[in-house]
């Protein structure tokens, strides 16, 4: 009988290991392949868009203060993308929103939403600025900030983004890039000044670029985690229970 009980026990150790834990694997690799499929991925260039309504015709500028970036016109302002990779095949235009203080962080989030429109970067009419006020593929900014250098005459002022992309499932990954524009005919002391003494520079156009760098694990994917983990405790535990037993009472 103490034969038969150590083989039983040899036997389920053995089918803990090769049924239990290659079963969590697959679901491991599963959830992770499906949020890495899911996920932003790519790049993209951003220029100022253009705004063409019975109510309102501009094209999109920005205003630096020494705390906000602000966009018009309002409330929607689309900018064309351009030069995609990835995942952003899929869209020609965004809407931006304002930077409502670079420090500490405060942002009108989605900082971009995503969608497309019949011409890049243009907005004809309410129907067709729904795709980019839907808040379903979006980036939301987790920090900003700006910095004045002398080019020439000009100032340029660029602004660093960092944040993350999510996607229509909620997939995340982690996104970077910038935005810049310049003040014509000045030096960096003079905008230093205005900005300083509460006041801003206006009516500028911009560009930039967004990329993704990395993407979040999704919560089925740490739920995969711990399920192979939870496996291979309980196989050790079992591994250990079965060495202890008194091979010499057999």
């Amino acid at each position: 009988m103490k034969i038969v009980a150590f083989t039983s026990k040899l036997l389920d150790a053995f089918f803990a290991a090769t049924v239990v834990i290659p079963l969590s694997f697959v679901g491991i690799f599963t959830f992770a392949n499906s949020a890495i499929a899911a996920s932003f991925n790519g790049d993209f260039q951003l220029s100022s868009g253009y705004t063409s309504l019975p109510s309102t015709s501009a094209s999109s500028l920005v205003e630096l203060s020494a705390k906000s970036l602000i966009f018009s016109p309002q409330p929607i302002t689309p900018v064309a993308l351009s030069a995609q990779t990835g995942s952003f095949t899929s869209f020609n235009t965004a809407k931006i929103s304002n930077i409502i203080q670079f420090s500490p962080l405060s942002v009108n989030n989605p900082f971009m939403d995503f969608g497309k429109t019949l011409l890049p970067g243009v907005v004809q009419s309410a129907a067709e600025s729904a795709s980019i006020t839907d808040k379903i593929n979006t980036f939301s900014l987790s920090s900003a900030n700006y910095e004045l250098k002398q080019s020439g005459e000009n100032v340029a002022i660029d602004v660093a983004l960092y944040g993350l992309f999510s996607s229509e499932d909620g997939s995340k990954s982690k996104g970077a890039g910038n935005l810049s524009f310049q003040v014509n005919n000045v030096k960096v002391a003079n905008v230093e000044s205005i900005l300083s003494s509460g006041g801003s520079v206006n009516n500028l156009a911009f560009s930039g670029a967004l990329f993704t760098t990395t993407s979040v694990p999704e919560p089925a994917t740490l739920l995969g985690l711990g399920i192979i983990g939870a496996a291979m405790m309980m196989f050790s535990r079992r591994q250990s229970q079965d060495s202890s037993i008194d091979i010499s009472e057999i």
